[in-house]
């Protein structure tokens, strides 16, 4: 099996495999009346151990690749059928936003209200924040299709696009950190927290690949990563349909950009 196959399939391998063990953590690591850890119960670290040890792989077959130099961005193909994730990716991202957009303009909370307690309960994001984020990631849906649509033609209108998509999702880390930071059980949200991490440093290292700068390793590792750990959180309970449709969407889009890089031909390296 080559290389364009086996980085993403360990990634997917290990992301359904983290799902089940999250599965089990939310059924079985936690007490009904409080919601608290049940101490001594081993899923959470069980988890833990899988996904160190699929990062573990996933950096030993991306050091694997060559070091000679990187692929630039468009990652050149002729081939339809390789566009198929970041389109895919597109869409969802489409619909996240969307869904963010429409959520907002339905909810009577003030749209200048940040989130916080009240009442003991924890708000969710306010309207404006929420607004905010739906138009951040369908702007995002537009420039993974645009540089999708780079790698048919070969050329990109303007570089600066593929910087949106990383700042979309570091505006919605924040924005999550903000309303989960306030739990005191760090297990309930620390997965989808890693989860966004990983996409916002994926789509910070195929920015790269636009400005000569771009390392392949980096990004298959980054990439993977956020493949995995998108699958894995799909067991967490959301308050906003947007959020496992913005985490698939983003990985998509991630995985279908590291295969068109795989087998695009390496340049050399343009570093001073």
């Amino acid at each position: 099996m080559d290389k364009i196959q086996m980085i993403p399939l360990t990634a997917a391998v290990g992301g359904v495999a983290a799902l089940a063990l999250r599965i089990w953590n939310l059924r079985a690591g936690f007490e009904e009346d409080t919601g608290l850890p049940i101490p001594g119960n081993q899923s959470f670290p069980a988890l833990l151990a899988l996904l160190a040890v699929v990062l573990l792989a996933l950096t030993a077959q991306s050091w694997r690749l060559s070091g000679n130099g990187n692929p630039r961005f468009p990652f050149r193909t002729q081939s339809r059928l390789l566009s198929i994730l970041p389109v895919a990716g597109a869409v969802l991202l489409c619909l996240s936003g969307a869904a963010d957009i429409l959520e907002a303009l339905g909810a009577s909370q003030d749209p200048y209200e940040y989130a916080g307690l009240i009442g003991g309960e924890t708000v969710g994001m306010s309207t404006g924040i929420q607004l905010a984020s739906g138009a951040l990631t369908l702007l995002s849906a537009w420039a993974v299709f645009e540089c999708a649509l780079a790698c048919l033609r070969g050329t990109l209108h303007g570089r600066a696009i593929v910087m949106i998509p990383a700042v979309s999702l570091a505006f919605r880390l924040v924005t999550v950190y903000r309303i989960d930071s306030v739990n005191p059980v760090l297990q309930d949200y620390a997965p989808a927290l890693v989860a966004l991490l990983f996409h916002v440093l994926g789509f910070y290292s195929f920015s790269a690949f636009t400005f000569d700068s771009g390392d392949l390793r980096q990004f298959a590792i980054a990439a993977g990563g956020s493949v995995t750990l998108a699958l894995c959180v799909l067991a967490d309970k959301s308050d906003y349909i947007s959020t496992p449709l913005l985490l698939l969407g983003s990985a998509a889009a991630l995985a279908g950009f590291l295969v068109l890089a795989l087998q695009a031909p390496a340049q050399p390296a343009n570093n001073p």
